[in-house]
């Protein structure tokens, strides 16, 4: 990490840090340089690249500017921050690829398109895939979109896609995405691995739900029309009448639809739904619309942003890997709208990580969408915690 203002002094700072730990290692060049860098380093981003890659030699990198970025147990809100990561991969082949304008939108995609652009299984023959590491700009591109189209290439297991959307951004143009020499204002850019690593990806939702879970009866795109056979205004206010005051005020964070993709489960909790939040509400009619489209028989939930609930989520998530071998390394991939927005304590998330983790090396960002897989397919998720964990006894290490 570097809190240095100056862009290529921020870089200097991180590559000599990097180095130094590689060298104590004995690791030598990294497979892989992960760097997030805030909206600070913008216009000189691609200076800060050019001096990591000169300085560390990685084979590949893939970066991303954001809103904030997380290094170790910290979290850098609101002020100049560059984390980069060095994952030392041995016995682990990564294929680049990017898709841009050009390129059309997810829905005019082909499958042979996207397994030729991306390497998809079994693309690398004898290497096993095991995951791809996808940043996205979303201003130019419907990340939802690509992720269920590049799941479907991938085949029934899908691709087990994990990462973030650039933040730090308030007009299309201004985020910039990088892998290994391209550099991009647009579109998305990612990494397929393939070989000797296991990556277990984590999503921690942390959104409270209210009221029971009910069918959508009537969807129109992006719309919600009905639910149980009445509008969705109306249900969302019977289930706020019937809540506590202390519950009833979390509902001035904005009210959420959590969506479950698998219904068919026995009894729906915890991970089992994607959330959603709600754009705008119909006063005429009592419609609610929400960031990704709809369909009549999906089963929904409403939810409202919590930070106890945030935080138990995450602790129970991260208690689980306390039975496992710690992770060699860790990338989290946090909402922009948790950190000190949704949390009364700074550095919320990666702190908890940290901790339980056993110090695993951190590095991050907060994103204005998270993406991770729920079951076999990847989707992009709002206000979560995402973590990819990377895990291969004596052959990965991260600095």
């Amino acid at each position: 990490l570097s809190e240095c203002l100056e862009t290529r002094s921020a870089a200097k700072e991180a590559a000599s840090a990097l180095r130094a730990q590689l060298d104590a290692t004995r690791r030598g060049r990294p497979e892989v340089l992960v760097v997030f860098a805030t909206y600070h380093h913008r216009a000189l981003f691609s200076d800060a690249i050019d001096i990591l890659r000169s300085e560390l030699h990685p084979a590949h990198l893939i970066a991303s500017t954001t809103e904030g970025v997380v290094s170790g147990a910290r979290e850098i809100e609101r002020a100049p921050g560059l984390s980069v990561m060095a994952l030392s991969l041995p016995g682990v082949v990564a294929r680049p690829f990017a898709f841009e304008l050009s390129d059309g939108p997810p829905s005019v995609w082909t499958e042979g398109f996207i397994r030729e652009r991306m390497a998809l299984p079994p693309d690398e023959g004898a290497l096993p895939h095991r995951g791809v590491l996808m940043l996205a700009d979303p201003f130019s591109i419907h990340a939802g979109h690509a992720c269920a189209a590049i799941d479907h290439a991938a085949g029934p297991q899908g691709a087990r896609i994990f990462g973030g959307l650039a933040s730090g951004a308030s007009v299309a143009g201004l985020n910039v995405l990088a892998v290994d020499r391209r550099i991009t204002s647009e579109g998305i850019v990612g990494l397929s691995l393939f070989g000797e690593v296991e990556i277990e990806c984590i999503v921690s939702q942390g959104c409270r739900p209210i009221g029971p879970c009910t069918v959508v009866t009537r969807a129109r795109g992006n719309e919600i029309l009905e639910v149980g056979g009445k509008p969705p205004l109306a249900a969302a206010q019977e289930i706020a009448a019937s809540l506590r005051d202390d519950e009833r005020s979390l509902l001035e964070r904005g009210l959420l639809v959590g969506v479950a993709p698998d219904a068919a489960k026995p009894r729906l909790g915890r991970g089992d739904f994607v959330i959603r939040p709600v754009v705008a509400v119909a006063e005429d009619t009592g419609a609610f619309t929400l960031t990704e489209a709809i369909k009549p028989g999906a089963t929904i939930q409403f939810h409202v942003r919590d930070a106890g609930t945030s935080h138990d989520d995450l602790a129970l998530l991260l208690s689980a890997q306390q039975l496992r071998t710690p992770p060699s390394a860790a990338l989290l991939f946090s909402c922009n709208l948790r950190g000190s927005r949704l949390f009364p304590e700074p550095n919320h998330d990666a702190a908890l990580c940290a901790k339980r983790l056993s110090g695993a090396p951190l590095a991050g960002f907060h994103c204005a969408g998270e993406i991770g897989p729920i079951g076999r397919r990847s989707h992009v998720h709002a206000f979560t915690a995402s973590l990819a964990l990377f895990r291969a006894p004596g052959l990965v290490g991260g600095v």
